[in-house]
Formats: C-alpha cells, sequence, structure tokens
C-alpha cells in the first residue's frame, strides 16, 4: 500500500525491545515491522543449508544412476573440472537470489522462522540487491561467516555485509487475525464489497498487506482525521489498482477490510 511521501526509518521502540523498520505516512502515523536478530537469522540459514544439502545429495544418487559422478569429473580437462566447481558453487548461491527475487523475500527456512528480506525503505528485494547481498557470501563462507555474524551482531540494524552493501534488511513476518473483518454492517452491507477471485493477490504485494493489515489492527489508536484520510486515500488507490469502482468515503474502510480478508484467503501471509 504506497502513501505519496511515505519513508521508513529505523528505531528501537525501547532500550530492551529489539529494533524495528518504521513506516512513517504523512500524516506521521508509524507503521513497523520487527528486524531479525542473529538468531532467528541463524537457524534459518540452517533450515536452508539442510535443504540444499539434501538436494545436492539427491542429485548426486540421481547421477550415480548413469555413471560414476567422481570419475567423469576427473575425466575432464582443468577448464572443465573448473567449470563443474563453478557450477556447483553457482546452485548455492543462485538459491538464495531466486528464493528472494521470486517468493518475496523469502527462502523456504527464512519462511519456516517467519522472515523476509526487504530493502531499507520497506519496499521488496528486487534483483539487484539480491544480487549485491548474495555476492558479499563469496567474503564471508571462507572465514565459515564469522563477518556476517559479527555484522549482524554489532550493527543496529542487525545487517550483515551483504545487506549494507545492498541496502536490505531482514525483518520479521506477522500473523494476522483477520477473522474479525467480516462483511460491513448497516446500510450497504451484507457482503457490500465482493473482491474478484485472484483480484486481492494481483492488488497487493506482501508489503502492501503487511502495512494494510497494520494500519487496520492500529486504526483505532489514530485520531479521526488522519485515520479518514489514510483510509479513503488507500482505498482509492487500490481500488484503482484492483480494477473496481472506488468505494465511496465511509465506507473506506469496509474495502480495506474486504481487500485484506480477500488477500489472506488466497493464500497471502
Amino acid at each position: 500500500m504506497c502513501v505519496p511521501g511515505a519513508g521508513a526509518i529505523l528505531a528501537p521502540v525501547r532500550p530492551s525491545a529489539s529494533p524495528q523498520l518504521v513506516f512513517e505516512t504523512p500524516e506521521r502515523v508509524s507503521l513497523s515491522l520487527d528486524v531479525a536478530g542473529v538468531g532467528s537469522r541463524a537457524m534459518a540459514f540452517l533450515a536452508d543449508a539442510l535443504l540444499l544439502f539434501l538436494a545436492w545429495v539427491t542429485a548426486l544418487l540421481a547421477w550415480s544412476l548413469r555413471g560414476d559422478l567422481v570419475r567423469a569429473i576427473q575425466g575432464l580437462s582443468w577448464l572443465g573440472q573448473l567449470a563443474a566447481t563453478a557450477l556447483f558453487f553457482l546452485t548455492g548461491w543462485s538459491y538464495d537470489v531466486l528464493f528472494e527475487v521470486l517468493w518475496g523475500g523469502r527462502t523456504p527456512g527464512k519462511r519456516l522462522l517467519g522472515l523476509r528480506v526487504v530493502r531499507t525503505d520497506g519496499a521488496p528485494v528486487g534483483l539487484l540487491e539480491s544480487l549485491a547481498r548474495n555476492l558479499l557470501r563469496a567474503i564471508e563462507v571462507p572465514l565459515l561467516y564469522a563477518p556476517g555474524v559479527v555484522a549482524v551482531a554489532a550493527t543496529s540494524r542487525h545487517q550483515r555485509l551483504g545487506d549494507l552493501v545492498a541496502g536490505t534488511l531482514v525483518v520479521r513476518e506477522r500473523v494476522y487475525d483477520l477473522s474479525r473483518y467480516g462483511p460491513p454492517e448497516g446500510p450497504g452491507g451484507g457482503g457490500r464489497f465482493r473482491i474478484p477471485g485472484g483480484a486481492a493477490a494481483r492488488t497487493l504485494s506482501p508489503a502492501d498487506f503487511e502495512r494494510l493489515a497494520d494500519f487496520l489492527r492500529r486504526r483505532r489508536d489514530l485520531f479521526p482525521e488522519p485515520r479518514r484520510r489514510i483510509a479513503e486515500r488507500a482505498a482509492a488507490a487500490l481500488s484503482g489498482r484492483a480494477g473496481l469502482d472506488p468505494p465511496p468515503p465511509a465506507e473506506a474502510e469496509a474495502f480495506l477490510e474486504a481487500l485484506a480478508t480477500a488477500y489472506a484467503a488466497e493464500g497471502g501471509p
């Protein structure tokens, strides 16, 4: 959910709390995501390493049905052996890049731990950022990830070397209970907003949904006027993106509730 003029800053909520990525709207309403620390990132890395190892073992067993892989590699020229070695490391490196770009910043390990890679402005990570952050593994891996662990532990944003270069962060995803968002009551209720199948997933990115759900969760803490402006602007922008007629101003929040519920029903986070 893009709000014109919105930015992102990182600030701790209190001395003992984990740092947060905080989005500030023009109305100075903060929407936040918790930044992941060393422990959860290490567990996600181990889960991904295990999955990658199992994939390599499976490929090795499948190849063994055709012949001896070691002898086949030994029979190659030095250039061929170098290419085979590079291909082996490339599979491990591309694992993170492909999943981060195609799966909303989440590798299987990160998804298991409820983590996601985003840019420092809160936007989804792109190909260039993912390439940059993972390219720095060439420095970290030979040193058993010691530089990365030290950087995550020492920096206020919990960023490893690749994150610092690429301008990315690893944040915790939130689980939102949308069951309380039912059809709007009163005039125009009873299922007034019907979101076509697949429209919510096409309209909202994972980051958009997180901001939308955060607004719906915290709206009762906002002053009436900023709350109304945010709801109306978001409803107008998202309905246009979805190809739907904009809702009446008085029903902007009901439309946002329906859109968030539809997104969750379509398999969103």
